[in-house]
């Protein structure tokens, strides 16, 4: 990783901050049975300014960093505490004062299955919400993918593994060859499950409807919090339930949620257009309160929002 990658010098690597090109390991090392979370801070007041940064929902990631390495038997040897200073360590010394990226990394060492390397590299990012990039309006082409998810029996879909995403890589390497944007999943038992890397939501009839976590999703931070503030904050309908491709193609809207793409609206599936608008009204509208959640102008998330 080149020391100018969207300016962080550094990153923090087994207790110690360092120059990010130096953070060197083992070409050994069995990276493939690591975790990692994908992680974001935004600033707050003004999602595409300059200011105070705050780690959005911090404890909710931790979990789940916890969770994966339950099912892929890690042991983290550091408090999240521990990791949040580590954290703050890194911001501080990249002197970052715009919107991060924040991913912790965890694999096994070479030779020594019991003990882990722990990385937190950080980066900038631009948000793709509506209020602040155009981008969110784009023409995306999504096809439906010949590759089946994988199933819990197989790699277990709900740990966010290096592995899982050989599986969404060659989904997405197909509708490249194919001149789609992206694709979208099935499950081993023909229902919808998720997107390449990001939960997937649809809107019928006024109605949200998102898959089951028995589909073979990830479990979402992204997509909890929506299930949570959508029904009661914005007053729209939601169903968690199995979906069928029929049901796909003939949404009024699509989007996929999830910390990386935020709320990334899809014009066509199999070059079937959804729908008579594009981003569509309820799209627009959970795009506009997320940004108003992560920026801190919504007071009952304010606890989701942790100061680095």
């Amino acid at each position: 990783m080149s020391a100018a990658f969207n300016g962080a010098r550094y990153c923090w690597i087994d207790g110690s901050v360092v120059e990010t090109e130096r953070a060197l390991v083992s070409a050994m090392e069995p990276i493939y049975l690591g975790i990692f979370e994908g992680i974001k801070a935004y600033i707050q007041g003004d999602i595409g300014g300059e200011g105070r940064l705050c780690v959005f929902s911090w404890d909710q990631h931790m979990d789940r960093l916890w969770r994966s390495a339950a099912i892929d038997g890690l042991k983290i040897p550091y408090s999240r505490d521990e990791l949040l200073k580590g954290l703050k360590e890194v911001v501080d010394v990249n002197g970052f004062r715009s919107n991060i990226y924040i991913q912790p990394r965890i694999w096994p060492m070479a030779g020594e299955p019991e003990e882990v390397h722990v990385v937190i590299p950080v980066w900038r990012f631009n948000t793709i919400l509506p209020s602040v990039n155009p981008e969110f309006s784009k023409t995306r082409r999504f096809m439906v993918s010949s590759w089946r998810r994988i199933s819990s029996d197989a790699l277990p879909p709900q740990a966010k593994s290096w592995a899982n995403y050989a599986n969404s890589n060659l989904a997405a390497r197909e509708a490249k060859r194919c001149g789609y944007d992206s694709a979208i999943f099935l499950d081993s038992r023909g229902f919808v499950s998720e997107g390449t890397g990001a939960c997937l939501m649809i809107v019928r009839d006024g109605r949200l409807i998102t898959p089951p976590v028995t589909a073979s999703i990830l479990e979402s931070v992204t997509r909890n919090l929506f299930l949570e503030f959508v029904p009661y904050d914005l007053g729209i309908p939601t169903e968690v339930r199995d979906l069928t491709r029929a049901e796909l193609y003939a949404s009024d809207e699509v989007f996929l949620c999830g910390t990386g793409g935020e709320v990334t609206p899809i014009t066509s599936i199999d070059d079937i257009k959804l729908g008579v608008e594009y981003p569509g009204p309820i799209t627009e509208r959970i795009a506009d309160y997320y940004s108003q959640v992560l920026t801190g102008k919504v007071d009952k998330y304010s606890n989701r929002l942790t100061p680095i």
